[in-house]
């Protein structure tokens, strides 16, 4: 049994690994119960009761990853392992208010990192995200160069950099995971697959930003299987593209919402928007070699058992 500190633990990905993780593992749960202004206070508890419905034995820390207090008391069972996730959820949210959001990655990270040098933390694990490669096309694999387009890519960038920096300054082992388009049940709804399906089920129009601009959307659960295997497994100090492997264009995706849902919707293509870069298929081939990573859920399963949470979930509440 290892003892395992995930920051964002409340979050969409982070909620899912703690729930796969705290049956074998003690874990610790650190998150500051952010709703980042899409949802209100009364469906935030709502949504974070279905996320810990099947958590077990979890202790859950409320608290800020840019306060060295909080991040003291974090740690003061002494983790063997951290996955940072914690971070604004939305390239978008970053970008409007970089004010808050850039510290928020590249603050909360060093504290993270200082904290797990000093109490001996066996693996870093740093979640960060398909923004940091900028443009890039099918195939792009972990060396590729990083030119990200916008502030939220930056700010992860420099997290690996910080994170690699620990490594080679202070050898603390360390793993980078880079996820792409990530959705399914438990999600906020403020997402493009999430706003997508908002729209279908409501028979109003779908807007898109380039149709033909390409996703590696990835079922959570396939995100957070490589994630875990990242975390438990021996290797160490390297990145892993986490992704489905697979990208499909938003005209696609749009398309593949309005016939799951039957809906009348129409698509409206108002050309490509200067926050998200054009993007492809991520090359998976190391996640699957050293982690013995399979992505399991093709983009239709994934849609539908989407689609079947949004519904019984709306009824619910």
């Amino acid at each position: 049994m290892r003892k395992i500190l995930v920051t964002g633990g409340k979050g969409f990905i982070g909620s899912k690994i703690v729930e796969r993780l705290c049956n074998d593992h003690q874990v610790t749960v650190f998150d500051n119960s952010d709703g980042y202004g899409i949802l209100d206070k009364e469906e935030l508890k709502n949504l974070y009761k279905w996320r810990e419905r099947n958590w077990k034995n979890v202790y859950v820390l409320s608290g800020d990853v840019t306060d060295r207090m909080d991040c003291l008391k974090a740690f003061s069972n002494r983790p063997d392992v951290v996955i940072h996730l914690a971070a604004y959820p939305r390239a978008k949210i970053v970008n409007d208010d970089p004010c808050t959001g850039v510290p928020k990655i590249i603050n909360g990270t060093t504290n993270l990192l200082w904290h797990s040098l000093k109490f001996e933390v066996k693996k870093f694990v740093y979640i960060s995200s398909s923004m940091v490669y900028g443009d890039f096309k099918d195939g792009t694999s972990e060396g590729s160069s990083t030119k990200p387009k916008n502030i939220y890519g930056e700010a992860k960038l420099a997290g690996e950099r910080l994170t690699k920096l620990f490594n080679t300054q202070n050898n603390l082992n360390y793993v980078i995971c880079r996820p792409s388009g990530v959705y399914g049940p438990g999600d906020m709804p403020d997402r493009v697959v999430s706003k997508f399906f908002d729209k279908a089920m409501n028979n109003n129009d779908i807007t898109l930003h380039n149709g033909s601009n390409k996703v590696d959307f990835t079922y959570v659960d396939d995100a957070v299987d490589g994630i875990i295997r990242s975390a438990l497994s021996s290797v160490a100090n390297i990145s892993f593209n986490i992704t489905a492997g697979n990208a499909t264009s938003l005209q696609t995706l749009a398309d593949e919402i309005i016939k799951i849902t039957n809906s009348e919707s129409e698509i409206n293509d108002i050309g490509n928007h200067e926050l998200y870069p054009m993007r492809g298929t991520l090359d998976i081939s190391r996640a699957k070699s050293l982690l013995d990573y399979e992505p399991k859920t093709t983009l239709q399963e994934g849609l539908k058992k989407y689609y079947e949470w949004l519904r019984q979930y709306t009824n619910k509440i």
